[in-house]
């Protein structure tokens, strides 16, 4: 767990230091590039080595859900929605709710990313109707 809150802090750190990362147009495009960059490299370790079906130590699809969960026409850069964000993209990865945990359960670089994703879009929506319902 540890290293993937430190990966979704960096990316939030990221996010909030480089401010075009911050509309969606320039966070979309860098999400697509992690996904794929971070989806050969995981299958580069797991190929590599003989263990866990998730290594702790690739981080890269912490950080392509973390932006995935930060991606917002309504609420960009806002230190509301970038907090709330954060907390329920790391809820939604520890949690796994399906289908977070579909893909957790299956084995191969692809669902290694995609697990995260699935908790970035969870989280992407839930911070969208927490923040429209507190914030207006």
């Amino acid at each position: 767990m540890a290293p993937g809150t430190v990966a979704s802090a960096f990316a939030v750190l990221v996010y909030v230091l480089i401010g075009p990362l911050q509309q969606a147009a320039a966070l979309v495009p860098a999400i697509v590039a992690v996904f794929v960059l971070g989806g050969v490299s995981v299958g580069v370790v797991l190929r590599r080595r003989d263990g866990p079906k998730d290594p702790s130590h690739v981080v890269c699809d912490e950080v392509a859900g973390q932006w995935l969960a930060l991606v917002s026409l309504g609420y960009p850069g806002r230190w509301e929605f970038i907090l709330t964000a954060f907390v329920l993209f790391r809820l939604f990865d520890v949690w796994k709710p399906p289908p977070v945990s579909f893909f957790d359960r299956r084995q191969g670089p692809w669902y290694v990313m995609m697990d995260d994703v699935a908790a970035g879009i969870y989280a992407n929506l839930a911070s969208h109707l927490c923040l429209f319902f507190v914030w207006g």
